[in-house]
């Protein structure tokens, strides 16, 4: 019995650690600061983004967050709460983007 209560208490607080957008087969568009229009689509199975930039799309894994949502490949990363999104590539300086 207290196995299986601590089982349940787990499975909230892991539910609680990370928020993820509505999963959809369709790419929810942002609006970037820069000019861009991204396009990103939320996966539920396994647990991913997919960001359409510039003719490329890109596979994030998601990753642990305290609040709002992250999804990572190491190199390129997005992160995001409510409507807003940010997106780190390589290097470059990161875009501010907001959904539309």
């Amino acid at each position: 019995m207290i196995l299986l209560r601590s089982a349940c208490v787990a499975s909230v607080l892991a539910g609680c650690a990370v928020k993820v957008p509505v999963v959809s087969s369709e790419a929810v568009v942002f609006d970037c600061q820069n000019g861009e229009v991204l396009r990103v689509r939320f996966v539920a199975e396994p647990a991913s983004a997919v960001l359409m930039r510039a003719q490329s799309e890109i596979s994030l894994p998601q990753q642990p967050s305290g609040s709002g949502f992250i999804y990572s490949n190491g190199p390129n990363t997005i992160r995001g709460k409510g409507n807003a999104l940010t997106v780190e590539i390589g290097r470059m300086l990161p875009i501010q983007c907001q959904a539309r």
